[in-house]
């Protein structure tokens, strides 16, 4: 296929990062094609670059295998739509991002009709290894963010390409962590502690790890002097503001603390110390290099289930590119609020542990690769259609 014929993509991105990396990947796309057609399920970002979205997947809020069981019929409807769509469209390449459970199973009901692209890799390095087949036959190529996913495809003589990650690019605050912290607390103390819960992007993450979160934060209070801690709360848009209200008025009574929206880089930037909900989020944190623990908590069948699968010793995401525990994790049953608040007083407080994690943070950098992620990923969608 010359460069020319180039033409129709259609993509699939569900949740708030996969839409995120999507719409990177066709801004990086559109400078390449500017007349280019696209079309597909995504969300409002994907939505801003030109991509004539079908249904918002961003809306749909689900957290493990509970969760998607509970909404199988509304989720079977959407894939549907979007199979029928795609076989009309007649697409030159379909791009899936991220979101397995659903894109995998599209790619095999596609059954290399069209030319298929998965950009960011599932998880089969921590379980669900039996996908690699799945992958081999109906994937055309995959484009991943970390190395040892290009390494380990290699192995089972999958077409990969290593981009490094997109975040790289993203993750930058608004202006200087000074600045902030005089925009954000212009009446602030000598001596403030900043401590922000990132309760994560979907309902059920909200609704199960946030009152954790505030009575963490309860914790974390008592044992600071009066003035000397405040607290920001990291909202998502894709969440209704009276939820987040509800469970603060439930959790968070008589604590100092501050909600924003859409402000994540500026709030990592401005703080001493964070709790973060496991996902994307915790390589965000890590490129902010500031220090924090990782919250995980899902439907007890989902968890005890996924204990069953996983292969791997970490959840959070950071240490399993660190190949080590350089963070904390409090999963489940685990999630204490007294043992938590001491860790963050540690974090807080004792410089050498503080020096030795935000260290740890910084390698991980590095092995994020360098800048111009969605780019190189663009270039490598090019290079495999006009070479088809």
């Amino acid at each position: 296929m010359s460069t020319n014929q180039l033409k129709k993509i259609f993509l699939i991105a569900g949740e708030a990062s996969g839409d995120l990396h999507g719409a990177l990947l066709i801004k990086k796309l559109k400078t390449l094609y500017p007349d280019i057609i696209l079309r597909g399920l995504g969300g409002p970002l994907m939505k801003a670059e030109g991509v004539q979205i079908l249904h918002d997947l961003t809306k749909e809020s689900v957290l493990g295998a509970t969760d998607v069981f509970i909404k199988y019929f509304h989720f079977l409807s959407i894939f549907k739509r979007a199979l029928k769509d795609a076989e009309l469209f007649k697409p030159d390449a379909i791009i899936l991002i991220d979101y397995p459970g659903f894109n995998l199973r599209f790619a095999k009901k596609i059954n290399n009709r069209f030319p298929v692209i998965y950009y960011i890799s599932p998880q089969i390095w921590a379980w669900g290894k039996r996908r690699i087949h799945v992958i081999k036959k109906f994937i055309s190529h995959m484009i991943v963010l970390f190395q040892f996913e290009a390494d380990m495809y290699r192995k089972f003589s999958v077409p990969a390409t290593w981009v490094g990650h997109p975040l790289i690019d993203e993750v930058k605050p608004s202006k200087p962590r000074i600045e902030l912290r005089k925009e954000l607390f212009p009446q602030a103390a000598t001596g403030l502690k900043v401590v922000t819960l990132f309760p994560g992007s979907r309902k059920t993450e909200v609704e199960r790890i946030l009152p954790d979160m505030l009575k963490t934060a309860q914790e974390i209070k008592k044992c600071s002097a009066s003035g000397a801690i405040q607290f920001l709360l990291a909202e998502s848009s894709n969440i209704s503001a009276e939820l987040y209200d509800e469970i603060l008025n439930a959790h968070g009574k008589n604590l100092p603390i501050k909600k924003f929206e859409n402000r994540s880089y500026d709030l990592l930037a401005a703080s001493d110390a964070a709790l973060i909900t496991s996902g994307t989020a915790t390589l965000e944190t890590a490129l902010s290099k500031t220090p924090f623990v990782i919250f995980y908590k899902t439907a007890r069948l989902t968890f005890w289930l996924g204990r069953w699968l996983v292969n791997i010793p970490f959840i959070g995401l950071v240490n399993v590119v660190a190949g080590k525990k350089i963070i904390p994790e409090f999963l489940q049953h685990e999630i204490r609020p007294e043992l938590i608040a001491k860790e963050i007083f540690l974090l807080l407080h004792e410089e050498d542990l503080r020096k030795r994690m935000i260290q740890d943070l910084e390698d991980i950098k590095i092995k994020l690769g360098l800048a111009g992620a969605a780019g190189r990923a663009a270039e490598t969608v090019v290079k495999l259609l006009t070479h088809s």
